[in-house]
C-alpha cells in the first residue's frame, strides 16, 4: 500500500506545484490540470484504501473534499473568489482528507492566514486596493504541502 500512497502523493505534489505556477503566471486554474489530478486522486486512494482495508480514510478524503468545496463555494457565490480556487480546495480537501482531518485544517487555515496576512500587508503599504486580484491557488497549495510535511514529521515520531 505505501508505494500507492507515494505515488498518488507524487502526482498530487507535481500536479499542484504546476497549478501553482500557472495560477501566479496567469490567475487562471485550468481543468485540463485539475480534473485529471482529482480523478488521479479518486482512484488511487480508493486503490490505497483498498489495498490497506482503511475505508474509513477514502470516507473522511470525500466527505472533506464535499465540506472544502462547499464553504469554498459559498464563497464563490458571493463574489469572494474564482471558481478555479473553489474546484481547487475540493482537490485539496481530497488528498489531505485521506491523511486527515487535521491535516484538512491545517493546510486550508495555513493557506488562509499566509494569503490574508500577505494582502493586508500589501493593503497597508498601499500597493493594492480591496479590489485588487489576489492568485489564491499558490496559498492554498503552500498550505497543503506545509500540512503533509507536517503530518510527515509527526507520524514519523
Amino acid at each position: 500500500m505505501e508505494w500507492v500512497v507515494s505515488l498518488v502523493y507524487a502526482g498530487f505534489l507535481a500536479g499542484t506545484g504546476a497549478l501553482a505556477v500557472i495560477d501566479v503566471r496567469t490567475r487562471l486554474l485550468p481543468n485540463r490540470i485539475v480534473y485529471p489530478l482529482f480523478a488521479f486522486g479518486v482512484v488511487g486512494l480508493t486503490l490505497a484504501s483498498w489495498l490497506g482495508h482503511e475505508w474509513w480514510r477514502l470516507i473522511v478524503a470525500a466527505a472533506a473534499a464535499a465540506l472544502c468545496f462547499g464553504l469554498f463555494w459559498l464563497l464563490w457565490f458571493f463574489g469572494g473568489m474564482g471558481f478555479g480556487d473553489v474546484r481547487l480546495i475540493g482537490v485539496i480537501g481530497l488528498y489531505l482528507g485521506w491523511i486527515g482531518i487535521s491535516a484538512v485544517e491545517a493546510g486550508v487555515l495555513l493557506g488562509t492566514l499566509v494569503a490574508s496576512v500577505y494582502h493586508i500587508g500589501k493593503l497597508l503599504l498601499g500597493k493594492a486596493s480591496r479590489k485588487s486580484e489576489l492568485a489564491f491557488g499558490p496559498y492554498l497549495i503552500g498550505g497543503a504541502w506545509a500540512a503533509l510535511a507536517l503530518e510527515a514529521v509527526l507520524l514519523a515520531r
